[in-house]
């Protein structure tokens, strides 16, 4: 009999840089700069849609987040589907609000950023490019915040560092040596 190899750990936890290089990689062997359709990326792939999207079913009174403990039907597939998904939106929202921060449309960059921090709370770039665009809007107080949750969530050094120099330097006291 033979062993089964256990399935691939799913992507969805990915740094969203890597899911857009990623995904940057795909579009520049289709040759094409629009977010594509039909992703694989880190061996999940998502299937394109065969039928037109529906509208949302009212939410329940009580909504359980997803642990991964639930006693659900959903099947890790299925739950690795649904997280892959957030995590392209989160990679879409982030590249678009790059560009528009790039571009100095600071506050078209935060409506970006904010939604994809609502699809991928855990991301520390995600923080990190909060906390520069609070910083470019002048309102610092919520730079700082964010800069201190990316530097409390695991994740790439260079975020954590970015994060942590940014918070030194709004920390320090104004107006001394």
């Amino acid at each position: 009999m033979l062993a089964q190899s256990p399935p691939a750990p799913c992507p969805a936890g990915r740094p969203v840089d890597d899911i857009i290089a990623e995904v940057k990689k795909q579009q520049s062997k289709k040759n094409t700069r629009n977010f594509p359709q039909e992703v694989c990326t880190f061996g999940w792939c998502r299937e394109p849609a065969r039928t037109p999207p529906t509208l949302p079913e009212p939410a329940s009174s009580v909504e359980t987040p997803s642990t991964g403990n639930t006693s659900s039907s959903k099947t890790p597939k299925d739950t690795c589907d649904e997280a892959m998904e957030l995590a392209l939106e989160a990679a879409h929202n982030v590249e678009v609000g790059d560009y528009y921060f790039q571009n100095k449309n600071y506050n078209a960059a935060l409506l970006r950023y904010k939604n994809a921090l609502k699809e991928k709370p855990g991301d520390p770039a995600i923080h990190v490019r909060l906390g520069r665009v609070f910083e470019k809007l002048n309102q610092l107080l919520q730079a700082i915040e964010q800069y201190q949750a990316a530097e409390k969530l695991a994740g790439p050094k260079r975020w954590s560092d970015e994060a942590h120099a940014a918070l030194l330097r709004l920390q320090r006291p104004r107006g001394g040596p």
